[in-house]
This record gives C-alpha cells, structure tokens and sequence, in this order.
C-alpha cells in the first residue's frame, strides 16, 4: 500500500477488479500498479474483514497488516485456489501446493491414517483435513485469521445465505423473469471472464454447458474462438469428439482436439499423482491434463463449463428428491432403530450368504439403509454416492486388521458428515442438495482437480458459471422450475445464442473408458503396483483379499475399476510423497 504497512502474496483473479480499483481512487486510494492483486490491499483497507463482499473471482492469498500485527490468509467462496496450511511447534506454514511445505527442512511427512478411509470411501476428501498427517487445506469461503498469537477462521461467504431464511418453492416466481434473469447474469459473468491481456481460449465438450460459454464467448470475440478438446481413441459413450466437433463448426472456431489411448493415459495419471499433492480418483482429470498440456501451447487462459449441473438442476439423483423425502417421511420413524442392524448385515453379507442365511437381501439392503437415515444425512449420502464403491462388506474384506480397527475408531467421515450437514442445511431440500455438492463434490474434487491440471501447464482455468453471483441467483430460483426438465432454465437463457442440436442434446456423462482400459490394456502396470512388496508390506490391506479382487477383475468375473482406481491413485501417492520424501530428507541430511 501507500505507506507499505501492508502486503500481499495473491494466487488468482478478480474479475471485477476494474470496477473496484475505480471507485478506490474515487475514495483516495492511489494504486501502484494496474494489476488485480493490489486491488485487494485497497479494498482491506477499505473494509477490513469485509472486502470479500466485494470480491468476484477465484483467489488464495496472504495479507500482512504489519500496523496490527495481522495475518490473513484467504482462499475464494467456492475454493477454485487452495491454500494449505501446516502448524507445528509455534510455526505456522502455508502455500498453494503441499509440496512447498515439504521443502521447510523441519516438515516431516506421513499418512494420515484417520482420514484414508474418507479418502476411498469418496475417491476424494471432503473436510479440512489431508491424508499428510498435520497438514491441512483452508475450507472454501473462509479466512484464516493471526493475531497476538492465536489462530481463528472467519466465514465470509455461504451459500444461498439469503435462502436460509425462508422457502424458495413457498414464493411465487414468473418463468420468463427467472429466464431473462439468468441470461443476463451468465453473460455478465461470462464478459468479465474473458478479461485478460494474454491469449485465452475455451474447453469444449458436446455439453450444453460449454457450448453457453461458447455462445456467449462469440458475443464479444474480436477473431476466432479457439476451443479444445479431448477425445478417446475407442468408441464409447465418454467421447464428446464428435459432438463438440459439430459445434466448433457451428461457430467456425479455431478447433484442437487431443485424441488419447490407454498408454497416453496412464502417462498421465503418474503426473496426475505428482500434480495433485493429494490422492484424487478423478480419471477425467487425467485427461484434462493432457488437453492442458497442448492447449498452453496456444493460449494461457481457458474458460471451462464446469457448474451448470450444480446450479440448474442437471442430476437426475438431485430430481429423485422427492421420492427419497417422502420414503423418509413414510418409512424413517419404523426403520431408523434398525440403521446399525442393518449396516452390521450389509457388512457381514458375503458371510450370511456363503451359510445361506439371507437370500436376495442386498437388492433392498441400501434402500432400506437410506430410509432409516435422518433426512440431511440421506440427501449427503445420495449425493456423494457413499457406500457405492467401498461397501462395508468390501470394507470388512480388504481392510487389514490394523485398518478396520483405526477406521472404527477415528470415524473421520461420521464427523465430516454431521459438519457438512450443519454447513448445508436449508428449508428447500434442493438448496440442501446444491450445498451438499458445493461441500464435497465440487469443493474437494471437481474444482481442486481442474485447478491443479491446469496450472500444471501454467494454463489458467476460469469457471464463470462459479461467479458468487451466479451462485446467489441459482439458489434463488424456485425448486419448480429449477429442477425442470434437465436444466430448462439454462436451456431457455441460451436458446437465442446456441443452434437447436445444442439445445436438444440429452446430458451425457463425460468420462474416460477406463472401464476398458483396465482390463488387458493396463493389467500388468496395475498388477506391478498394486502386488509390489512394497505396497503390500505397508499392511494396510489383506494381500489375499487384494489378490483376490484383482483376479475377478482381470478375468471379468466382476468390475472393480473404481476400487482399483482409487488404490492406485493411493499407492502412488504413497511411493512419490511419503516415500520418497523420506529419502529426500535424508539426502539433505547427508
């Protein structure tokens, strides 16, 4: 600042920066430069604590009031740019990638044993902590605050806050304001993104997401859009190639595509690994990192369609609301005593099964595990998938004793549970819902990842659908309509800007084909890892029972390419930041 009593380190963008740095001069303030990240300084002199009201865009930074002996650190409403934090005897540590905290000489890595089986549970962590043990990542919308030798965070945005307050779906609503509404906000969100002095271009799928950025992005182009894309070299439901393709032409864009193979991928996911800090079992990151790679060649800006699902309704399990309510509602006070008894079977199935105790229950047994949950916890379950990939009966095979035990125990997902409960609760079960994937989906996984492969490349990925006030507005909008029709709301914003095909175009998941590749493609590297004695010697999985699962895989007497997905991604961790960070410890030493 002007008499330089504070300063700022700042990872992001702000994109209404140029709105906010003009009123500062009209209030005094002289900047230094022209840059977005003195914005903020300004701002905090400002407001204080409150500058955040006043923030659109994606951030972590590290202010220093030095006048008050304060620091703060802070990270955007939603978390697109993590800041991990690291407190050991009165120090306390912070940066953008876990792997600047393992250079400070006194930073002794291991694995957090109390979250791993979050960890496989989801196939990314939801909550504060790590799997490093001590380290932790500054939760979404929130300011780590350090003054006079103590430490307090500071919640400065919640989602659908005004929404708390009373019941979107009580409130009359008139569609076509709704619809105009959101037309306006998409593209004021989407001008003030595409704000940059460098070259910048688009990620595109054959969704109908991308293709509203697209359209809105050709509103305001000066020359051809250019638009990436990643395609398979199989056959599958996961390749948007041709869809994105037909709109690219639609639009006469500067159209790339990286076509990749099973080689191509798994070359990929051992940097993904390195990249990420954290284990994430995300195997379309994977892919988006190899696009990244080619597409910073180009340009180093890329706005991506991330977020129209999450805002307007694009989950069919988000529209199965209802029907999991009222079975709640109808079955939940008879069947809610029984939840324990019903995960203690659920576990000890296979069991029951090979004594022909119990017959075709598992059919019902997750159903009838649901009903008996309270209402909250059901929606989190539903909507993270828990229980789908690592059951409690897969659980009680796989899982050594040793980890059965720290599991039972530790209940580090029980306690995730209850917070993000508090954190998400509304009066409208699908504001509920949006919150719910904001706090664990989004937050721990989609967003984290994107954010990671990208600026793996040095390419800068922007989300204007995540714009707080796109946010603000879609949980505004009436349960009605806003889970109308697959998205209706977006589809009726951009019906002016997009070609019918766009428009129609049912949803379709974008994945990889792993499914295929894990098959005789990658078998042997998967088997090297997985079987190394060094990874069965860690003794946090029985060895018969990995065998075991690996074999049914491999002869196609099951599929179990989540799991394997996940213990992968962790053994690889493992090996690349537990491991041979010790010997980088030791090295140093010598």
């Amino acid at each position: 600042n002007e008499d330089r009593s504070i300063a700022l380190v700042f990872n992001g963008e702000i994109y209404n920066y140029r709105e906010l740095r003009d009123d500062l001069i009209k209030r005094g303030h002289i900047p230094r430069t022209d840059g977005d990240g003195e914005t903020l300084i300004h701002l905090y002199e400002e407001f204080g604590l409150d500058l955040f009201d006043h923030l659109r865009g994606m951030y972590a930074f590290a202010l220093w009031d030095a006048n008050n002996e304060r620091l703060i650190l802070a990270v955007d409403h939603i978390g697109m740019k993590p800041l991990y934090l690291h407190e050991r005897d009165g120090r306390l540590l912070f940066a953008s990638e876990v792997k600047a905290l393992l250079a400070d000489e006194s930073v002794q890595f291991s694995l957090n044993l109390d979250v791993l089986d979050t960890f496989l549970s989801f196939g990314y962590m939801i909550g504060e902590e790590t799997l490093f043990a001590g380290v932790r990542r500054l939760p979404p919308g929130h300011a780590l605050i350090v003054e006079h030798g103590s430490l307090r965070l500071h919640q400065h945005w919640v989602f659908a806050e005004d929404a708390r307050r009373g019941d979107p779906a009580d409130r009359p609503y008139d569609e076509d304001v709704i619809i105009t509404e959101a037309r306006a906000l998409l593209t004021d969100a989407v001008s003030k993104h595409l704000r940059s002095d460098v070259p910048l271009g688009l990620f595109l799928s054959g969704g109908i997401d991308s293709a509203a950025m697209l359209g809105l992005m050709a509103r305001e182009a000066h020359g051809r859009i250019k638009t990436y894309t990643v395609g398979y070299d199989t056959k599958t439901p996961d390749n948007e190639l041709l869809h994105a393709r037909r709109i690219a032409q639609h639009f006469a864009t500067d159209h790339h595509e990286r076509i990749i193979n099973a080689d191509d991928w798994w070359t990929g996911f051992l940097k993904y690994v390195y990249h990420h800090d954290e284990p994430n079992a995300n195997p379309s990151a994977v892919s988006l990192l190899l696009l990244a790679e080619d597409t910073a060649q180009d340009v180093k800006v890329v706005l991506i369609g991330l977020g129209g699902d999450e805002l307007f309704g694009g989950y069919d399990h988000h529209r199965a609301i209802p029907t999991l309510l009222h079975r709640a509602e109808q079955w939940g006070h008879y069947l809610r005593p029984l939840a324990a008894p019903l995960g203690y079977i659920e576990r000890w199935y296979p069991t029951f099964k090979r004594a022909r105790i119990i017959g075709a229950l598992p059919t019902y047994l997750p159903r009838l595990r649901q009903a008996a949950l309270p209402r909250d916890e059901a929606l989190l379950r539903m909507q993270s998938f828990d229980g789908l990939v690592f059951s409690d009966a897969l659980r009680g095979q796989l899982y050594s004793a040793a980890l059965n035990a720290h599991w039972a125990q530790a209940r580090h997902k029980e306690r995730c549970y209850a917070d993000i409960i508090t954190r998400s609760w509304h009066n409208d079960p699908y504001n509920t819902a949006q919150a719910l994937v904001i706090n664990t989906w989004l937050t721990g996984n989609a967003l984290l990842s994107t954010d990671k492969v990208t600026m793996a490349s040095s390419l800068e990925a922007r989300v204007p659908f995540f714009d707080p006030v796109m946010l603000n507005f879609a949980a505004r909008v009436p349960s009605q309509i806003r889970m109308k029709n697959n998205k209706y709301v977006l589809r009726e914003a951009m019906r002016p800007y997009l070609p019918g095909f766009a428009l129609q175009r049912p949803k379709q998941p974008f994945g990889t084909p792993i499914l295929n590749w894990f098959g005789d493609d990658l078998q042997s590297r998967i088997q090297d890892v997985l079987l190394d004695e060094r990874a069965l010697n860690r003794n946090l999985f029985d060895r018969v029972a990995l065998e075991k699962l690996l074999r049914a895989h491999f002869d196609g007497r099951a599929s179990h390419v989540e799991v394997i997905f996940r213990l992968l991604n962790l053994e690889l961790w493992h090996q690349q930041f537990i491991d041979d960070a010790i010997a980088h410890k030791q090295l140093m030493r010598e």
